[in-house]
């Protein structure tokens, strides 16, 4: 590993360059998150934020993919989906969301990408101590979040997966895909519950907006519950604070912001 490098050396004619393309793009933490890990490795290389409009997303990503000097993109909202035009080999996870959060230049040139949301979320529990394989798990949406959540969790080895979203279809059709991916695990949609669960967690946006209530109305919470919240702002979402009211350990989204972090700087430098 090479010295670490001084805050002046970070940006010059050498510089290595990662791009996080989103709609907004304000609101998110990953340029200082990333560029301090790459600082700490010695790299010279910074994360960027780049706000991408709809209208002009193909023809940006096109441009952005010409940089010589750009390796890798971290994808937000809205594009998770949309980029995967873009990808021209996708690992596993990615295939199994059908969704991308990050992707590489590989020194062919090509593209790979992969999702990460998920495996933030379960490297955060485990830097926090909170074990996950052979739990039971009642998660809240199956968006993109969701989806990437559900897949990561499956993956690290929880023993059931109880999946609820407002829109009916979308919960079922990611329990079939879970299931068909993992048939030894227990994976139903349903009406939340926390019967017989250890761990609830919020992969929805409710919470995120002021005035937002609870994701799902569950009464006084069993203090051996683990609850999970994926949003970061506000870093006390309503659904933590009755949590820990209830006397409940806790964790946001934050802590996944950093496991994903973790997971991603992994993924950039493994390139091939």
């Amino acid at each position: 590993m090479s010295a670490a490098l001084e805050p002046a050396d970070l940006v010059n004619g050498a510089t290595r360059l990662y791009g996080i393309i989103g709609d907004p793009i304000a609101q998110v933490r990953s340029p200082e998150v990333m560029t301090a890990r790459f600082r700490k490795a010695g790299r010279n290389a910074v994360l960027v934020p780049l706000h991408v409009s709809p209208e002009r997303f193909d023809a940006t990503l096109r441009g952005l993919k010409a940089l010589v000097n750009l390796d890798g993109l971290i994808i937000t909202v809205p594009y998770k989906v949309r980029i995967l035009a873009h990808v021209d080999r996708l690992l596993p996870t990615g295939a199994a969301v059908g969704a991308v959060n990050a992707m590489r230049r590989e020194k062919d040139g090509s593209w790979t990408g992969d999702m990460f949301d998920g495996r933030g979320l379960v490297r955060g529990l485990r830097e926090e101590g909170h074990a996950v394989a052979g739990r039971k798990v009642m998660q809240l949406g199956a968006g993109g979040a969701g989806s990437a959540v559900a897949f990561a969790l499956a993956e690290a080895g929880v023993a059931a997966l109880t999946l609820f979203d407002l829109d009916a279809k979308k919960a079922e059709s990611l329990a079939a895909r879970v299931s068909a991916a993992y048939p030894r695990m227990a994976v139903r949609a349903a009406a939340p519950t926390l019967e017989a669960c250890d761990i609830l967690v919020n992969a929805t946006p409710v919470g995120m907006a002021p005035g937002d209530g609870l994701p799902a109305e569950f009464g006084r919470l069993d203090p051996a519950l683990l609850v999970v919240d994926v949003i970061m702002k506000p870093p006390l979402t309503p659904l933590l604070r009755h949590a820990q009211a209830c006397g409940c350990a806790t964790m946001g989204g934050r802590a996944m912001l950093e496991g994903q972090a973790d997971e991603v700087a992994r993924f950039f430098s493994t390139g091939g």
